[in-house]
């Protein structure tokens, strides 16, 4: 099913869980999301590496167990991963830490809560880097 974005958010806020996965609905992309609680758990669903990996990873930065900067290090040091899309979430802005993830090579940056239109955004450009590579 290519038209359907898999999307994995590692966010251990529940409501800032609820409000990401409510701007997804909003937007109307068919997708199917799944959520991993802290660091080390969304770590644990990626370096399977057998599964089929999301085509985006939405990535808070203050996580519990394994920070997300760890988590954007580790995925990026690792084969089957280093490509992932991978967009932080942030609900603040702390120049130090976007400029590290930047430096880690994140995708992009969305603002929490994350409305429907960054969303928006953040699939219009990954579809037609899909499109791009011949996906879609």
């Amino acid at each position: 099913m290519p038209n359907i974005f898999r999307i994995l958010l590692i966010e251990d806020n529940a409501d800032d869980e609820q409000l990401t996965l409510r701007a997804m609905r909003k937007f109307g992309a068919r997708f199917e999301a799944e959520v991993a609680h802290d660091g080390q758990e969304g770590l644990d669903r990626l370096l399977k590496c057998e599964d089929p990996l999301p085509d985006l990873v939405l990535l808070d930065l203050k996580l519990p167990k394994v920070s997300g900067l760890d988590v954007l290090r580790k995925l990026r040091s690792t084969e089957c991963t280093a490509s992932l899309k991978i967009v932080v979430l942030s609900a603040v802005d702390e120049p130090e830490e976007l400029r590290e993830a930047y430096l880690c090579y994140a995708d992009g940056f969305m603002h929490k809560p994350v409305s429907s239109e960054d969303f928006a955004a953040v699939i219009g450009r990954l579809r037609v880097q899909r499109m791009d590579a011949g996906v879609l």
